[in-house]
């Protein structure tokens, strides 16, 4: 991946990052959500964003009004950064820590099973 687009991931991940933290006014969309992750396409015509959601009860939920407000938060992005050309966002949801969390838990009840 060239340098260019390293970068430009990287101004994305923080402008969005601050844009769903400050600017989306939805009551819905609650809790710690992280931007995990973008990947950008060297012509810079689609970003992928990778979303950690901790809100346990409707996770799914948060998920999906920020998917229906990429419209705004690309909008948002393009007064952010300073890009010719605003790539089109899609998201996905990035469960990766839960994953790990639950693999902890396991070598964890497993060794406790081993100590008896």
């Amino acid at each position: 991946m060239s340098e260019r687009i390293l970068r430009v991931n990287s101004e994305i991940q923080k402008a969005i990052s601050y844009i769903i933290a400050n600017d989306i006014k939805n009551p819905l969309i609650k809790g710690l959500i992280t931007v995990t992750k973008v990947d950008t396409t060297t012509d810079l015509e689609q970003s992928k964003i990778y979303l950690s959601i901790f809100e346990e009860n409707n996770r799914e939920e948060v998920f999906n009004q920020i998917k229906h407000s990429a419209g705004f938060i690309r909008k948002q992005l393009a007064q952010a950064i300073d890009l010719r050309k605003v790539p089109f966002l899609t998201f996905y949801l990035d469960d990766s820590y839960e994953y790990g969390s639950r693999i902890e838990e396991t070598l964890a009840k497993i060794n406790s099973d081993n100590n008896l």
